[in-house]
């Protein structure tokens, strides 16, 4: 029973560390780690309201886009050759600084 006991502590004090390692913010949520990138996928960048700012600022639509669910497993750079010359590299430039600026 003691050593369930030290267990149960031990993997309780590790939890909290875990919880308390990322600073919160202001607004309640928690900081990412990473910044997200043009290497991330679209759906990663979608999933965050300041890089699917941005890439909804260079590509109007394509959160709402008929296709998204086909391409948000995607980088961009893998879109682009499949995009009809939407996705561009001049684009995806613009992009990657504007998320670098986040």
């Amino acid at each position: 029973m003691k050593t369930t006991a030290l267990a149960l502590a031990g993997a309780l004090s590790a939890a909290t560390m875990t919880l308390t390692a990322a600073p919160a913010l202001a607004d309640g949520h928690v900081e990412k780690a990473n910044k997200l990138s043009i290497d991330n996928t679209i759906e990663e960048l979608m999933s965050d309201k300041a890089s699917a700012a941005v890439l909804e600022k260079h590509l109007p639509g394509i959160g709402s886009h008929m296709m998204y669910d086909f391409f948000k497993g995607m980088t961009l750079k893998e879109l682009a050759p499949q995009s009809g010359g939407q996705v561009t590299e001049e684009t995806i430039a613009k992009i990657a600084s504007d998320l670098k600026a986040l």
